[in-house]
């Protein structure tokens, strides 16, 4: 009977303490820290090194700023630093988040290129992992490698663009995004990606259209494709 008032006791003691809205609660381990902002001289590095490679791309009379900035052991040829012969660097991107640390006064970061012929015309793109090193008040680049380098090419699509009979849609199509790349603040590149042709004798041309503002990183992406129709031995653009 003693036994059974003692476990009564402990029960009615045991009530208030789980209706106590002031018990402590208890968590093994503890929460991870918030991440540290990037330090914005860093991210200021990276895009100013990319946008000095845009000139010079632009222009090899101006390399001198981003032949400045680079103090890779070995000197790196005209086609790494600036792009492929005749095509300039048209847009770069990079992430924030990918600029780490590794060691003291130095960070790596992964940085995604576009380069465009003459025309317009996306001819390559690749990912590049760079080390920037602080020399004096300034980083600097002192490691480049390439990886991920693809060549763009419109080869196969104007193939089955004439496997369809449709070649002169297709170089329409490809004249009408060649005018559109001219003549603009904004830098603007395309590339052709396919061509279809649909019954009562559209063609649609799949593309992608790059915009990007000089000397600054990003890009916008547009998929709009081309429909065009043929008629009276000319070709009408139906949309765009």
């Amino acid at each position: 009977m003693k036994v059974l008032r003692i476990l009564c006791i402990l029960a009615l003691c045991a009530v208030p303490a789980l209706a106590d809205p002031d018990v402590t609660e208890f968590r093994l381990g503890t929460p991870p820290p918030p991440e540290e902002p990037v330090d914005p001289a860093k991210v200021h590095a990276v895009e100013g090194f990319l946008a000095a490679r845009q000139v010079g791309s632009l222009n090899r009379d101006h390399a001198a700023p981003a032949r400045a900035l680079t103090h890779t052991t070995e000197r790196l040829d005209d086609a790494t630093l600036f792009g492929p012969k005749d095509a300039t660097l048209a847009a770069f991107n990079f992430e924030n988040e990918s600029i780490v640390p590794v060691g003291f006064g130095h960070f790596s970061v992964s940085v995604y290129l576009l380069f465009a012929n003459g025309s317009g015309q996306v001819v390559e793109s690749r990912d590049e992992e760079l080390v920037f090193s602080h020399e004096g008040d300034r980083y600097v680049c002192t490691f480049l490698h390439a990886v991920n380098v693809i060549t763009w090419t419109q080869d196969g699509v104007r193939e089955e663009a004439a496997t369809l009979g449709a070649t002169p849609e297709f170089e329409r199509a490809e004249r009408y995004l060649a005018d559109g790349a001219l003549g603009h603040e904004r830098l603007t590149t395309y590339s052709l990606a396919d061509v279809q042709k649909e019954a009562g004798g559209r063609v649609v041309v799949q593309c992608l259209r790059f915009r990007s503002d000089p000397g600054k990183r990003g890009f916008q992406v547009s998929s709009t494709p081309i429909v065009l129709y043929r008629s009276d031995d000319s070709i009408r653009i139906e949309s765009n």
